[in-house]
């Protein structure tokens, strides 16, 4: 008996690990001229200053066109010419037309953060089962905010319900809002450093949930958005260093609205959804997380 149920958790495990993606392959930079991109080789949209390239992408340049690719696997980066047209094969960038120069070492390459932040965010994929679709226990966590990005957010509950949002000690009242998929509140001016933070769900009855114990809110101070804002502005094309960056900061709600952005430009790429499902699961947003899982493996069986 003991040894069906290992071979019934082994095989679920390699189940699991054969539908997940892999990390991007190569990272298209520098593009000049005419530069278009392709998910499946169908469709074709121009290329923006930084894209991930995963299995199956494709890469056509123009006659006035051209691009710096960089292979994950070998870190070494070569130029696509004018005229040319790269499909991404397994592990390797692969010639249809044209022409591509010979790898060179490239001193950009991050690809081992990259692969290690891809690897974590493949566990929100799973799809889970029995979810109750009115819980009224709003978790919470810690996050940090600042003048720029002071939005808080918690899952909605219920349409019916309302929440008393409690920090150090004062109260915010904050109304139902039925069709939103998410509450989201602008706070009042805070001064910097941390606040406790806990949010109530109430009904026309009275309360019907508060936590034991709450969470933490740290704001930052003026100097320390003046250096956020500087990190920011050298990865804004990049978004993978853009969240990378926001994350590392604690600022959750702000990571969160980059990828919900870029899925709305890009909807299409569904290998990077696995990060907007992190980015639901680190703010405790359940529903949401499940709904990316469910899209994301939707899409991976097609």
């Amino acid at each position: 008996m003991k040894l069906k149920i290992l071979l019934i958790v082994l095989l679920a495990f390699v189940s699991y690990e054969g539908m997940a993606a892999n990390p991007p392959i190569a990272k298209l930079t520098q593009p000049s001229g005419v530069v278009e991109y392709s998910v499946n080789g169908n469709t074709w949209r121009p290329a923006p200053r930084i894209k991930y390239l995963f299995e199956g992408y494709m890469v056509r340049t123009g006659n006035n066109g051209s691009a710096k690719l960089i292979n994950q696997a070998s870190g070494l980066a070569q130029i696509l010419s004018k005229d040319s047209k790269i499909e991404i094969i397994a592990s390797a960038v692969e010639i249809r037309e044209g022409k591509i120069s010979k790898p060179k070492e490239d001193s950009t390459s991050v690809w081992q953060s990259i692969q290690n932040k891809f690897a974590l965010a493949q566990k929100y994929t799973t799809v889970r089962r029995n979810i109750r679709a009115c819980d009224t226990k709003v978790r919470t966590a810690d996050v940090t905010l600042s003048q720029s990005y002071p939005d808080l957010v918690w899952r909605n509950v219920c349409p019916e319900y309302y929440y008393r949002l409690i920090i150090d000690g004062s109260t915010f009242e904050v109304p139902p809002k039925a069709s939103a998929e998410m509450i989201r509140y602008a706070l009042p001016d805070l001064s910097a450093g941390e606040h406790s933070y806990k949010i109530e769900v109430l009904d026309a009855d009275g309360t019907v949930f508060s936590p034991r114990i709450g969470s933490i809110i740290k704001m930052l101070s003026a100097s320390e958005q003046k250096e956020l804002d500087r990190s920011l502005a050298k990865n804004s094309d990049d978004i993978y260093q853009l969240t990378s960056t926001l994350q590392d900061k604690n600022l959750l709600v702000a990571a969160m609205d980059q990828w919900r952005q870029y899925f709305l430009d890009y909807p299409e790429e569904n290998d990077l959804r696995p990060m907007l499902a992190e980015a639901y699961a680190r703010l405790r947003l359940d529903n949401l997380r499940d709904r990316e899982a469910q899209l994301y493996q939707s899409q991976v069986d097609q």
